[in-house]
């Protein structure tokens, strides 16, 4: 007889057993610990929930950028003094033009004990333009100050790249001024870190940085992902602004954060997220938006800190300067008591 017409009475001897050991199991355990492949282990070890994520708090370098920081420096202190703790990160801009790892990195990364990231704003140039050797002069001199500076950088070039404000958005038909085509962008962004890389700026991180709005007039980040081996580090900016006519409604961090967040993290699967720029509106002062009295600031901050979602996230930087809100952090004394005991715990 075939091995081909043995096979039907087999399995029914199988599904005979089967049936007869699931009868002793309670409801819902045979398609866990029983499946296909007979193997109890495996269905329970699959059954097992995952841990839940720690508090932000807890799993996060708080950094800051305070206004006026850079000429300055006694500001980033007077922060650090407010908020009872040292900041783990120091962030703060720059422009096209501005040669750096320089003098302010060296004084804010502290002897390599604090972090430093920079924001670098590469307009008013177009993306073709360093991708076809335009610029070499000027990362020349950026590669040349990262091989005297003795510590790592990390460095968000073109941030918040996807916005609708940005002149250097990258857009389907490459219209905005000092932008160009998706293809553009990542051909830029990898040229840009390839040439450095190439000449020894080794010391030099690169975030990913876009901002967490997702409405649809911002671009996709997918369709302008430069590529894992181009990225160190997956980088997000978000406010909550408050309710009025422009900018929406009230938002908690999570509702800030996490659809882009699903969207980053689903290009790199190991990459940190860094949220490079967070701060709430202080809804009981008239600073563009409605005030309120069914919000505050520090329940806001509260939640923020004990969230548990989005567990890839492990810097958190405070933008603190009054601006089109006031996102400092102690724009009231509720709001930097908040700040305090938070971080304190």
């Amino acid at each position: 007889m075939s091995s081909r017409s043995r096979r039907p009475g087999l399995a029914v001897a199988l599904a005979v057993v089967l049936a007869f050991l699931t009868s002793f199991l309670p409801a819902g355990t045979a398609s866990a610990g029983l499946a296909s492949t007979g193997s109890a282990s495996h269905g329970n070890a699959s059954a097992v929930a995952r841990p839940a994520a720690r508090p932000l708090v807890d799993r996060v370098e708080f950094g800051a950028f305070v206004e006026g920081m850079q000429d300055d420096p006694s500001r980033l202190r007077a922060f650090e003094s407010k908020i009872g703790q040292r900041a783990r990160i120091a962030s703060y801009y720059y422009g096209y033009g501005d040669v750096f790892p320089a003098a302010p990195e060296r004084l804010f990364a502290d002897g390599g004990r604090r972090k430093v990231l920079v924001s670098w704003d590469m307009g008013p140039t177009r993306f073709a333009e360093w991708s076809s050797g335009q610029h070499d002069a000027y990362l020349d001199q950026i590669a040349a100050a990262a091989s005297t500076y003795p510590h790592t950088l990390y460095v968000r070039p073109w941030p918040e790249m996807n916005g609708d404000w940005q002149t250097f958005q990258p857009t389907a038909d490459g219209a905005q001024p000092h932008g160009g085509t998706y293809r553009e962008f990542t051909q830029a962004w990898r040229y840009v870190v390839t040439y450095l890389q190439s000449r020894g700026a080794d010391n030099l991180r690169w975030v990913f940085n876009p901002t967490a709005d997702t409405y649809a007039e911002t671009t996709r980040v997918k369709a302008i992902w430069p590529g894992a081996a181009y990225v160190d580090v997956l980088g997000l900016d978000g406010f909550n602004w408050g309710k009025d006519s422009s900018w929406g409604r009230w938002r908690s961090f999570r509702q800030i954060f996490q659809r882009q967040y699903r969207k980053l993290t689903a290009l790199h699967p190991r990459a940190p997220v860094w949220i490079c720029e967070v701060s709430s509106k202080e809804p009981r002062v008239n600073d563009g938006a409605p005030t309120s009295r069914a919000h505050d600031k520090a329940s806001w901050v509260q939640k923020m800190l004990a969230n548990r979602s989005m567990p890839r996230i492990k810097a958190l930087i405070w933008f603190n300067a009054d601006k089109e809100r006031d996102w400092r952090v102690d724009s009231s004394r509720d709001a930097l008591r908040a700040v305090r005991r938070g971080l304190a715990r």
